[in-house]
């Protein structure tokens, strides 16, 4: 067994020392380990590691020494024989430095094989052995550490870097130096010798007879649900634990929202989801024939309820006349229907969906990224992918949903909506929101996993998010096939066109804004020419390509994770 502690930390720095230990545990230990076993098994380490009287602290109130102390112990849980550090005392003060060292020793006369990376040789004396690797992976000396300084003439561990340095006078200083090691009496006895006496059944033969050791097996993955269930119990404790950051996360939808409800209000009144707010007729147009109004309406009303206008169209002789010459009321009507009346509506849905896939793409973006080390970590040892991308799409889309109802809750209460198109419209619009900020948090993920570092998946939000504006139809209308083609891979888009269609919208009458080709992009049945299947096939439609772009990134997740243990 193996055990590898990186330079970076490899514990959650939101939970206390045992609740880490304890969900490594669980990853690591046998299936069969009982919770007493578990328990047992996690002081054990802790005392080993010198940190009993830590346990209940959160590992990110430690030291930098105390968090390597708990690396240390997580890795102890499975008991290796073989332990691996990577600079294990970088960062630590002379003191701390000499504290870890004496505790690697006294792992080490426990009967582990303690293997570490360094550049502190202030206390190298208290190994075994040490190893002296040049550029290019040259051994260019294997031996006691006493015996370092008398075989390269120095005083200072430190003044052998300096002798190994190549420079005009000596280019070749690597070579050398490799080369009188293998001729060296120290290399034949720590070395040659000990390779020479390894035991027969430690290797294998291959097909010339020659000796190699045999391959370390790949580790088996956990059983997926198992590794799923305890990895959002773990999400969530996480979330619990970083009390601050949960109270944004809370209270972030809802105060945008009422922010947002409050200005509209005061800027654009009441009413701004009411029908007859939505969609407005004048009293009079001009046709072929000359003007057709409205009897008993005075000149001076601009704009009337589109109810009196059908009224006119289905009962006034002219309007009778009119409407056939049309084709049907619905068609007459939409001659009276006023421009632009439900902008007002327009902006306030792309402002509620943008907000719905902006905080869920801010969530995930980190969340990946943030944690690469202890991801790398737990797939060497047996994390399976799914398990990991499932449990960080389940936990982060449940507080999306939450942020979601609260929005729609805060809209409805300031604004309500009038009725749906085939279901109430509050289920309607919570569904569109939900699946908009869900397809943000996917895509929040999906830079988290592609993304090298947390700097990278920053900076790249600006460029996954503005595009989203640019292409959402409400700010610059979409007509052009190209334009509308592409616009399609933006969850907004789908969210616009699902919610003006259950709002009862007119693209006609706003922008002229097309979903593709000649398709106008709301279908709403708010005195429109649509049918109800017309309205309701286009809300399905946005619904299940909300749906097959979550699809798509979650595949492309999982692809990006993959391609870290390939870089790995």
């Amino acid at each position: 067994q193996l055990g590898y502690v990186p330079q970076d930390d490899i514990v959650h720095r939101d939970l206390t020392v045992e609740r880490a230990l304890y969900y490594a545990a669980k990853m690591r230990l046998p299936g069969d380990f009982t919770r007493e076993q578990i328990e047992q098994r996690i002081q054990e380490v802790l005392e080993d590691v010198e940190m009993s009287d830590r346990r209940k602290l959160l590992v990110k109130k430690l030291s930098g020494g105390q968090r390597k102390r708990v690396s240390i112990a997580l890795e102890l849980l499975a008991n290796p024989s073989l332990f691996f550090l990577d600079e294990p005392t970088s960062g630590l003060d002379p003191g701390l430095d000499l504290k870890m060292m004496f505790l690697l020793r006294k792992l080490a006369d426990k009967g582990h094989t303690i293997l570490l990376v360094t550049h502190a040789t202030n206390n190298i004396n208290v190994c075994d052995y040490v190893c002296f690797l040049a550029p290019g992976g040259r051994l260019v000396y294997f031996g006691p550490p006493e015996k370092a300084k008398t075989y390269f003439g120095k005083s200072e561990f430190a003044q052998i870097y300096n002798t190994l340095e190549p420079d005009r006078e000596n280019p070749n200083v690597i070579e050398e130096a490799e080369a009188r090691f293998k001729l060296s009496e120290d290399y034949q006895e720590y070395v040659a010798k000990p390779i020479k006496d390894v035991p027969t059944d430690a290797v294998s033969a291959n097909g010339h007879g020659q000796a190699k050791i045999k391959e370390i097996k790949k580790p088996q993955r956990g059983n997926p649900w198992k590794q799923f269930l305890l990895l959002c119990t773990r999400n969530m404790e996480l979330l619990k634990n970083d009390k601050s950051n949960l109270l944004i996360l809370l209270l972030e939808a809802p105060l945008i929202a009422i922010l947002l409800m409050v200005l509209a209000r005061a800027e654009l009144g009441t009413d701004i989801f009411n029908a007859n707010k939505i969609v407005q007729c004048t009293p009079q147009i001009f046709t072929a024939a000359g003007p057709l109004a409205l009897p008993g309406i005075s000149t001076q009303d601009h704009v009337i309820s589109c109810d009196r206008v059908v009224d006119f169209l289905q009962h006034n002789a002219n309007g009778v006349a009119y409407a056939q010459q049309k084709h049907g009321t619905n068609q007459a009507l939409q001659d009276f229907i006023v421009p632009g009346q439900s902008g007002d509506a327009q902006r306030i849905i792309f402002l509620i969906c943008f907000v719905a896939a902006l905080f869920g793409c801010i969530n995930g973006a980190r969340e990946i990224v943030k944690e690469a080390a202890i991801y790398r970590r737990e797939r060497i040892v047996n994390l399976g992918i799914l398990p990991y991308m499932f449990s960080k799409i389940v936990v982060l889309g449940a507080l999306a949903l939450l942020q979601s109802a609260s929005i729609v809750l805060i809209v409805q209460l300031f604004e309500p909506f009038h009725q749906g198109v085939f279901w109430p419209i509050l289920l309607e619009v919570y569904i569109t929101l939900a699946l908009t900020a869900v397809a943000g948090v996917i895509l929040g993920l999906t830079v988290s996993a592609f993304a090298p570092n947390e700097d990278t998946a920053n900076s790249l939000l600006p460029i996954i998010l503005i595009p989203q504006v640019i292409f959402a139809g409400s700010i610059i209308p979409l007509k052009d096939w190209a334009s509308t083609i592409a616009a399609t891979i933006f969850p907004i888009r789908w969210a616009m066109a699902a919610l003006g269609s259950s709002l009862g919208l007119h693209s006609d009458k706003i922008s002229g804004d097309r979903l593709f080709g000649d398709d106008y992009t709301y279908h709403g049945l708010l005195y429109s020419i649509y049918t109800q299947a017309d309205a309701t096939q286009r809300i399905l439609l946005s619904w299940f390509a909300l749906g097959m772009i979550i699809v798509v990134l979650t595949v492309a997740i999982g692809i990006f994770l993959k391609r870290k243990d390939i870089r790995a």
